[in-house]
């Protein structure tokens, strides 16, 4: 029987004709909003309950084929009223610990039905409380688990992120005591995070001044006490933990809680010894320059003073006095000459236009064009060029500027009655040129400074002109065909310089600033 249009599902599973028919009038007399089920034995309520659901089931303890429990088995997550005739108490316990929410005992009037439909609504709204509860531990649980996995995520991208930074952070708490420190201030400071975190940051953090050497107090003791973001970039030093030094500047900021009260500091800092290598060596090519331009004015000036203070000057004296100012004025030009092109090299406005090279043909050349020079001073020049050379793929013009300059340094610095050869074979996948001579050679120390900007070595009896930027120069060209250049030298018996030049390109040439870690490039030994 089933009442159509009503609010709750009700099931009732008695067997007694008599309790199902008062439990009919009950809900006719009353006018109670149930939309009700009555099944008459334990088989009957499993076929029904097989495809529906009810919001409450009344179950009668005793059935003719078994009992409530034999329900409460085909039940799941619907409230449960028992009612029995019998009136044990250790049914009723037994029924409340099996789920059971109330347990009415029959009457022969049956006036428990009189106080059912207040239990049902009470069953009813209970159920409702307990699905809002289940409903809220649900959302909480996926709301924690979202929030936990929102942190996690958080977590690992900034560690991440810390790791993959360039500089080096620390934070701190209010006490100074280290929070964060990521891989970079590891690799600055020596110190690795596991063993300095929750230490104070002062023992691990020392920091001198470059002049004094003195040690000063750290940006993070300045925000803590100020409250204001502090920066540094003025000779600070940073001495790690085994005792090396290297210049640093850093930032340091408050960490503040939403009132605004400090509760640590985060520093951001770096190594700067590449700007201050920057700096030195403006520093010196300024001063370079500087005496670079003045020697040639100067004598300019000097030379072109007397002859303007003396008309009558003999023939002789005026042709040597201006002999030596041309002789100052060319030098002055290949100075700005080469300053001009090592600096567009450098900068990337000189591009290499590849073409297949002869550099055998460009050798003999060089060679040619220079034989007067080796004449004059009885120096056999000689070549020595490989059978059947591949052709290089690069700058005709660049590649003979690289065998102009090594062939003639090697004249300009080898005495009268020396010897310069030039030899070029074929390597594995590369052409490999060697320029040898018995000059002055070179003292061991100063090798790797050969390849410098102005560069010149020092020989206290012997100074020869120069701009020092030929060898700049040839490094240069030489990367820029993605080759490399070493030299090997000994004083008073001579010095080789071996070019290596790949016959095929693998790569478009990058300006040198980009070519920082291909260091073998310039390789000396």
């Amino acid at each position: 029987m089933v009442m159509e249009n009503s609010a709750y599902k009700i099931l009732l599973v008695e067997d007694d004709k008599l309790d199902q028919m008062a439990f009919e009038r009950l809900i006719k007399g009353e006018n109670l909003p149930y939309d009700y089920t009555v099944a008459g034995s334990v088989s009957h309520a499993r076929s029904i309950l097989d495809s529906n659901v009810f919001d409450v089931v009344i179950v009668d303890y005793s059935l003719g084929d078994g009992t409530a429990f034999d329900v409460f088995k085909l039940v799941k997550d619907t409230p449960i009223i028992v009612t029995t005739g019998i009136g044990d108490e250790e049914i009723a316990v037994k029924a409340m610990k099996a789920g059971a929410y109330d347990y009415l005992t029959k009457d022969q009037e049956r006036n428990y039905l009189k106080v059912l439909p207040e239990i049902i609504k009470n069953v009813i709204s209970h159920k409702q409380t307990e699905d809002e509860l289940k409903e809220y531990h649900d959302n909480l649980e996926t709301l924690v688990k979202e929030r936990t996995d929102q942190l996690a995520r958080e977590k690992e991208l900034l560690s991440v992120t810390l790791s993959g930074m360039g500089d080096g952070v620390v934070a701190v708490d209010a006490q100074k005591r280290i929070m964060l420190f990521n891989k970079v201030a590891e690799n600055l400071t020596g110190w690795k995070f596991g063993e300095v975190q929750s230490k104070p940051v002062d023992g691990i953090f020392r920091v001198v001044n470059e002049q004094t050497k003195k040690a000063i107090k750290i940006p993070i003791d300045k925000v803590l006490g100020s409250g204001k973001v502090e920066v540094w970039a003025n000779g600070e030093v940073l001495v790690g933990r085994d005792g090396n030094k290297c210049p640093i500047s850093a930032t340091a900021a408050p960490i503040r809680k939403n009132d605004g009260t400090i509760v640590g500091v985060v520093m951001v800092f770096r190594d700067v010894s590449r700007e201050c290598e920057i700096d030195r060596m403006k520093a010196d090519i300024i001063s370079l320059v500087s005496h670079e331009l003045r020697t040639p004015i100067t004598s300019i000036k000097a030379y072109t003073e007397t002859l303007l203070c003396a008309p009558n000057m003999p023939e002789q004296s005026r042709r040597r006095f201006l002999a030596v100012i041309d002789e100052e004025s060319n030098r002055l030009t290949n100075l700005v000459e080469g300053l001009l092109e090592l600096s567009r090299i450098e900068s990337g406005a000189v591009k290499i236009v590849r073409k297949p090279v002869d550099i055998a043909a460009v050798v003999n050349q060089v060679s040619s064009a220079l034989q007067p020079l080796a004449d004059k001073k009885h120096i056999r020049l000689s070549t020595d060029i490989g059978r059947e050379l591949p052709k290089l793929k690069g700058d005709e013009g660049k590649i003979r500027s690289v065998v102009t300059n090594l062939v003639s340094n090697a004249i300009k610095f080898t005495p009268e009655g020396g010897r310069v050869s030039v030899c070029v074979q074929h390597g594995t996948g590369e052409l490999i040129m060697r320029v040898s001579d018995t000059g002055m050679g070179i003292p061991e120390k100063e090798l790797p400074k050969i390849f410098g900007r102005f560069y010149r070595v020092y020989r206290p009896d012997t100074q020869i002109q120069g701009t020092g930027l030929g060898l700049a120069i040839v490094k240069k060209i030489v990367m820029m065909h993605d080759g490399r250049i070493e030299v090997e030298s000994e004083v008073g018996k001579g010095t080789t310089f071996t070019v290596f030049l790949p016959l095929k390109v693998n790569r478009l040439y990058r300006k040198p600033s980009e070519d920082r870690k291909h260091t073998s490039l310039a390789k000396m030994r």
